[in-house]
C-alpha cells in the first residue's frame, strides 16, 4: 500500500525528495493549487529506478481536506473539475535551436513543444482516491534524471504551500538555490505562470502574485526578499529576488565559489547546465572570461529597452554563438587605447597588477600556445620581472607586480 502524505501514523519523512528536469521547472503551464497538490503527490511517488510511468492511486485527503476532516460534497465536486480539466492541461516547453545561423540577420527560433501531462485522471469512488498516470511525452522530464540538470525540492517544503503561483516560483528560486538570487524579467515570469495578458497594473500582480508567494515562503527554506528593477521607462521591467542560499545537488556545489563571470550569468538568470557549457569553453581556451562579462552587460543593456524577450537566452547565444565578439575586440582597443593616453600624461603613476590575474591570463594564453616561456614562472620572468617589475605583497597578502 503507497504511504500517503497526510497518514498521521506514518507522517512522510521530512526528506523525502521530489524532482523535476529544469526544462521542466521553467515552462510555461498554470495549474490550479489542487492540481499543484496533485502534481506534487504523484512526484512523490517516483523512484530514482523507475523507467517508465505506472498508474498511480492518490488518496482524496492528499488533494483536498488536507485538515483531516472528512472531504465535503464541494470538495468530491471540485475532484471531478479537476479531473475534466486535467486531460486538457499542456506544458509549453522551449528549447534553444541547435542549428547553426544561415542568416546572420535573423536568429533561429526556438523548438517548442506542447506536451500534456496527464495521460489520465480518473476518480474511484470505491477506493475514494485518484486513478493518475503521467503522458509518457514527459517521461525524460521525469524519470532517470542523473545528468545534473534537474532541481530537487523536500515534500514537506512544497506542502506549506498554498497558492499555484507560489509553488511554481519557490521552484523557480530552488533550481537557483545555491546562488542566493535569480532575476527575472517581469514579462518572462508572467508567461512562465501563463499570466500573459493579465495584471496589466503592477501594483495588482505585485500583491496578489508576488506579496502572497513572498508570505507563503518565508514559512519555508526559500523564504525571500525582491527588488524591483526600472528600465529606461518608469515601468517595472524585472524582478531581483534574494535568500538565503539553500544547498542542493541539482545546482553547483554550495562549496564552490563561485566567480565574477559564474555569478553575472546566474544573476541574469543563465541556468546551471548553460554555465557549466559556458565553463567548459573557458576551460578550452575558446572564451575568455571577459567576453562573458561583456556579454551580459551588453545583453542587460538590450533587455532594458526591450529588445530581447529573454535575457538568460540571448546571454547564453550571445557568448556560445559569438555573435559579440567583433564588439568586444573593438572595446578592448578602445580600452587600450584609452590606458596608453593616461600613461603617457600621467609618466610617474605606478603599474600595477594582481598576481592571481597574471597567472590567469597566463594559463588562457597558454592554452592558445600563445603563452612565453614553459612555465608560468619563466614566463613571469620573460614578461614581467626582466622589464623592471617586482613582485610585492600589500597588507592583506595579496600578491602584486609593481612597477614604479
Amino acid at each position: 500500500m503507497q504511504a500517503t502524505l497526510f497518514d498521521n501514523a506514518k507522517p512522510e519523512p521530512v526528506n523525502k525528495l521530489v524532482v523535476q528536469r529544469n526544462d521542466l521547472v521553467n515552462a510555461r503551464f498554470a495549474l490550479t493549487t489542487l492540481e499543484m497538490r496533485l502534481f506534487m503527490a504523484m512526484l512523490s511517488r517516483i523512484h530514482r529506478e523507475d523507467t517508465e510511468f505506472r498508474e498511480m492511486r492518490i488518496p482524496v485527503t492528499e488533494v483536498v481536506a488536507l485538515s483531516g476532516r472528512r472531504p465535503s460534497s464541494n470538495d468530491y465536486q471540485q475532484l471531478k473539475d479537476m479531473c475534466a480539466l486535467l486531460a486538457s492541461r499542456v506544458i509549453y516547453i522551449e528549447r534553444p535551436s541547435k542549428k547553426k545561423r544561415t542568416n546572420k540577420v535573423t536568429e533561429d527560433a526556438p523548438s517548442f513543444s506542447n506536451t500534456p501531462l496527464m495521460a489520465y485522471a480518473d476518480y474511484s469512488s470505491e477506493e475514494r482516491a485518484l486513478v493518475v498516470r503521467f503522458n509518457d511525452r514527459v517521461r525524460d522530464y521525469l524519470l532517470q534524471l542523473n545528468e545534473g540538470n534537474f532541481t530537487q525540492a523536500q515534500l514537506m517544503q512544497l506542502l506549506k504551500l498554498k497558492s499555484a503561483h507560489s509553488y511554481r516560483i519557490y521552484w523557480l528560486l530552488k533550481q537557483y538555490g545555491s546562488f542566493g538570487s535569480r532575476t527575472v524579467r517581469v514579462d518572462d515570469l508572467k508567461r512562465l505562470l501563463d499570466l500573459d495578458g493579465q495584471y496589466k497594473q503592477f501594483p495588482l500582480f505585485k500583491m496578489r502574485v508576488l506579496d502572497r508567494a513572498k508570505t507563503e515562503l518565508a514559512q519555508t527554506n526559500l523564504a525571500f526578499e525582491y527588488d524591483l528593477l526600472r528600465g529606461t521607462g518608469k515601468g517595472v521591467e524585472q524582478i531581483r529576488f534574494r535568500f538565503a542560499p539553500v544547498a542542493s545537488e541539482a545546482l553547483l556545489t554550495a562549496a564552490l565559489a563561485l566567480n565574477e563571470w559564474q555569478k553575472a550569468l546566474a544573476d541574469v538568470g543563465v541556468s546551471k547546465s548553460s554555465i557549466e557549457t559556458i565553463s567548459g569553453l573557458i576551460d578550452q581556451g575558446k572564451l575568455e572570461p571577459g567576453y562573458v562579462l561583456f556579454v551580459v552587460n551588453q545583453q542587460r543593456g538590450k533587455s532594458s529597452q526591450g529588445k530581447i524577450s529573454s535575457l538568460a537566452g540571448a546571454v547564453f547565444t550571445a557568448i556560445t554563438k559569438g555573435h559579440a565578439l567583433e564588439d568586444y575586440q573593438k572595446s578592448l582597443v578602445a580600452r587600450q587605447k584609452a590606458a596608453s593616453r593616461k600613461n603617457t600624461k600621467i609618466v610617474a603613476e605606478a603599474l600595477r597588477y594582481r598576481l592571481d590575474d597574471v597567472r590567469e591570463s597566463y594559463e588562457l594564453m597558454n592554452r592558445k600556445k600563445l603563452a612565453k616561456g614553459a612555465t608560468f614562472e619563466e614566463n613571469l620572468q620573460l614578461v614581467y620581472l626582466s622589464q623592471g617589475f617586482s613582485q610585492v605583497q600589500d597588507a592583506g597578502g595579496v600578491d602584486w607586480l609593481v612597477k614604479e
